[in-house]
């Protein structure tokens, strides 16, 4: 039987390039980092963009119960409102979170090694 020749040897892949965020400081050890060589932000921004939400619909709820203590035709003015209350503050939020990490990822891509 004819058999295909074999494969040429290749070589091994070398392992992934370790990124900024995933460094041997810890979470601690990045916080009190006082030369800032490594930024914590990128890695929080998704608790903060949360926490932004929590408080979006903190808001929207206080707006609602504002409008429901008028009373009368203002609950239904309220129920109208309040979402857009929540609506504009998370995409607020959105919005700014997406800005931090552009301006952290600009960083890493111009960081001189």
């Amino acid at each position: 039987m004819n058999q295909p020749p074999p494969l040429p040897p290749t070589a091994p892949t070398p392992p992934p390039a370790s990124s900024p965020q995933s460094s041997s400081k810890g979470f601690l050890g990045r916080l009190f980092d006082l030369s800032f060589s490594e930024f914590i932000t990128p890695s929080i921004i998704k608790l903060i963009f949360i926490v932004g939400i929590v408080i979006a619909a903190l808001m929207s709820l206080a707006v609602f119960a504002a409008f429901a203590s008028q009373g009368g035709g203002s609950v239904v003015a309220g129920l109208v409102v309040a979402p857009l209350v929540f609506f504009v503050y998370v995409l607020f939020a959105r919005v700014l979170s997406e800005v931090y990490l552009i301006l952290f990822r600009i960083e890493e891509n111009t960081r001189k090694d």
